[in-house]
């Protein structure tokens, strides 16, 4: 069918989920904040009301994974046919079954119950993978631009110094002023060997601290996306 078919175009989440380590505020798309706020029960935009909780609430997401959460349903499939059904029936089924059955009447000359799981589980759970392994390769290229020459440099620093302080063992004997002048020297770099060393210690804490929120958000999404099939074959299989 046509959901299998599209591509999705979108950009992966790169600079907004650097964006959300550091503090700044994520701008999304407006059609996949109101979807995310529909999934998880909340309000959209516009104001729109809250639906009732469902029996088993998902914990909070974090920005990070709302962002995730958002990308991972950007396309549209049959899940996402369903939800955008769902909206409009929040204000007045208060009932989360009938609310799903009632949306689900509404696309199943189109839509089977099967299609609608599938696309969970077919569509939108590969996009979370995809994001996984793209967020892999953005840290790889994080690291080698951040740490990588620092590195280098602190090897080069590091077998100067070694090489340095050989040479003062063996022109010690000759001049006084030599040996001050080669001792200067390696005062300057063990001083940038310990900056370089204070610095790759704070970008290897900062990387693996975007690693365990990545991962958070990415565990947060899988279980909201299990909890969505749940839902769907709870109420409509």
């Amino acid at each position: 069918m046509a959901d299998s078919d599209e591509t999705n175009s979108r950009q992966g989440l790169g600079a907004h989920l650097w964006g959300a380590v550091k503090g700044a505020l994520i701008d999304e798309d407006p059609i996949a904040t109101a979807r995310r706020a529909r999934l998880q029960g909340g309000k959209s935009p516009a104001g729109a009301p809250v639906a009732a909780a469902p029996e088993a609430a998902p914990t909070a997401m974090s920005p990070m994974a709302q962002a995730l959460m958002a990308q991972v349903l950007s396309k549209a499939t049959a899940y996402t046919a369903l939800t955008e059904k769902l909206v409009p029936l929040e204000a007045i089924v208060v009932d989360e079954r009938t609310r799903y059955q009632a949306a689900y009447a509404l696309i199943k000359s189109s839509r089977s119950v099967d299609q609608v799981v599938q696309a969970i589980a077919m569509q939108h759970l590969p996009a979370l993978e995809a994001e996984t392994a793209r967020f892999g390769a953005q840290l790889e290229d994080k690291e080698r631009q951040e740490i990588g020459a620092r590195s280098q440099e602190l090897q080069t620093l590091t077998a100067n110094i070694d090489a340095a302080a050989q040479q003062v063992a063996r022109l010690r004997e000759d001049a006084d002023a030599r040996i001050r002048q080669i001792e200067a020297t390696v005062a300057r770099d063990r001083e940038r060997q310990a900056l370089l060393t204070r610095e790759i210690d704070a970008k290897r804490q900062e990387l693996a601290a975007v690693q365990r929120q990545f991962d958070a958000a990415a565990t947060s999404v899988a279980q909201a996306l299990d909890a969505a099939k749940a839902t769907v074959l709870r109420h409509l299989a």
